[in-house]
């Protein structure tokens, strides 16, 4: 099997794994009376929703432009991770407000039994699934599978967790503190929620900042300006000025090159020639980079 086949074949078994433990997620939710499994299955949902339609928009953005987008597909890439931000919070709030109602409603009577075989059952497939992608990334030394396996790690150790807190109300049953055992569903759910709320958070601010075309880090445009001030005397320019806009993994570069008005150009080709030096050594300093080369007179 060759590294691609197997890194498709991992990411897959991915998939396929979110949606299996997404409906088990959500029938166990339904059948124990459970927020927190609730909160758990429909962010596996979400979470494999995101999976899918990245790898489509990855395909898309190889295409660089077309008829009816003239520019490409960058914008597509942040306006998703916008949407499935939004949506997270939304399932965030909502479940955070519903548990908040629960404890004051008294608690949550949950049916430990069917719980707690799903939550044995989580930490089997994850835990398997962890092992399989850490394989299958070592092989294919794919980014994508590293975080794959890490996020598998997290929800088997989240299970183990919620796991051994419900297990508990079975030793709180015999104890004074058995009025608590309501309050341990609404209670993790809670827990969960603010340990998880970052991510819908960065996605966010992330989506909305590249939606605006807003600039990468100054040093990142200034190590660029350094590089080709550096060669200056190759290029015959008197002043540079470089505008960036960074739109989901795609960084828009465009280097305006101030020329003094006796600057001879003795043809279009040497226009050209000048146009691609430039924008090979600019795309030679990161991937991902989308450079435009534009000539001014100083004095303009």
């Amino acid at each position: 099997m060759v590294v691609k086949n197997k890194e498709s074949f991992a990411i897959k078994l991915s998939i396929y794994g979110s949606i299996i433990m997404a409906i088990t997620g959500i029938l166990a939710a339904f059948f124990g009376n459970s927020i927190s499994l609730l909160f758990d299955a429909l962010y596996t949902l979400i979470a494999m929703t995101i999976s899918i339609v990245g790898l489509r928009i990855s395909k898309l953005l190889k295409i660089k432009y077309s008829v009816r987008f003239n520019f490409g597909y960058y914008s597509f890439e942040p306006l998703f991770v916008l949407i499935n931000g939004l949506l997270l919070m939304g399932l965030a709030v909502s479940l955070f407000i519903s548990s908040i109602q629960s404890i004051f409603n008294g608690g949550r009577i949950i049916e430990l039994a069917v719980v707690t075989e799903y939550l044995i059952f989580s930490v089997i497939v994850c835990s398997i699934l962890t092992f399989t992608l850490k394989y299958f990334a070592k092989k294919t030394k794919s980014e994508i599978l590293h975080t794959e396996s890490i996020n598998w790690m997290l929800d088997a150790l989240i299970s183990v967790v919620v796991l051994i807190v419900f297990l508990m109300s079975l030793w709180l049953k015999h104890t004074k503190y058995s009025y608590f055992i309501p309050y341990l569903d609404p209670g993790i759910t809670i827990i969960l929620i603010i340990f998880f709320v970052y991510q819908p958070i960065k996605l966010i601010k992330s989506g909305v900042f590249d939606l605006l075309l807003a600039a990468p880090p100054k040093t990142f445009t200034e190590e660029i300006k350094e590089k080709l001030l550096g060669n200056k005397p190759k290029y015959g320019f008197e002043e540079i000025k470089i505008n960036a806009a960074k739109i989901g993994r795609t960084t828009c570069i465009e280097v305006i090159c101030f020329y003094d008005k006796n600057f001879e150009i003795k043809s279009i080709d040497t226009i050209d020639k000048l146009n691609n030096q430039i924008k090979t050594e600019v795309e030679s300093y990161s991937p991902n980079l989308d450079v435009r080369v534009s000539f001014n007179n100083i004095n303009t």
